[in-house]
């Protein structure tokens, strides 16, 4: 199909604070539209509102539990921790969230965000999450849409997958914690050379693999994509 940019643009917005026992560092998209968008009706403004408020609720809702659980350990190394004989380590919770639009052509617009917290121990957790949505409808895109509909795109990515974790076996679980086939509600994101199915960490590899990425690839799998 052809491809077309959007008729919106997103910008950034930042905040951040580091308090005693929690820090964080938020950068989150904001999606807009141009003049001639609002003007010629090419995208409903309450779906572009929508689409906004979700994100950041949903970054609002991870920063926020982790502030909670931070509150709940000061108090506990205020009122314990610190007075006990023993040298317990102070900690600072943290978040960290940044975003990367990966693709935004053709209606539709993906976005990664990646979240980090620290809430004590060796070392932090990194995720991602990503939101991919058809911006004239509202839609948040499931993997199954980005494939024609007679494709049984299970079955597709579910080979490609196999075949690129028989390359490097070595470093992906095996039997019951290995892979087993894509989720109904599997995690991916589009750019501009393909789509990406990801895994978290823990997920298939062991934790200094980082999160594991598959990316089928436009110019060899588009008989089979809806969106390219």
């Amino acid at each position: 199909m052809e491809s077309q940019i959007n008729h919106s643009y997103v910008s950034q917005v930042n905040i951040c604070k580091n308090i005693d026992f929690f820090k964080y560092n938020i950068t989150y998209p904001v999606l807009k539209l141009y003049d001639e968008s609002v003007y010629d009706d090419i995208y409903d403004k309450q779906i572009i509102i929508n689409i906004n408020n979700e994100i950041c609720e949903d970054i609002m809702m991870f920063k926020n539990n982790v502030k909670k659980q931070a509150m709940l350990y000061k108090k506990l190394y205020t009122e314990k921790l610190s007075k006990s004989s023993y040298d317990y380590v102070k900690y600072r919770y943290e978040v960290y969230i940044n975003n990367d639009v990966t693709y935004d052509r053709n209606n539709i617009i993906s976005i990664v965000m990646t979240k980090y917290e620290f809430t004590g121990g060796a070392h932090g957790m990194t995720y991602l999450d990503t939101y991919n949505y058809n911006l004239l409808t509202g839609d948040r895109l499931t993997l199954g849409d980005m494939f024609k509909p007679e494709v049984d795109y299970k079955e597709v990515v579910n080979k490609f997958i196999i075949e690129e974790i028989n390359n490097n076996p070595e470093i992906y679980f095996k039997g019951d914690e290995g892979f087993k086939g894509i989720r109904e509600n599997q995690d991916f994101y589009i750019d501009e050379d393909g789509v990406v199915i990801y895994f978290g960490l823990y997920e298939i590899t062991p934790y200094y693999v980082g999160i594991p990425k598959f990316k089928l690839k436009f110019d060899e799998f588009n008989k089979y994509f809806m969106y390219s």
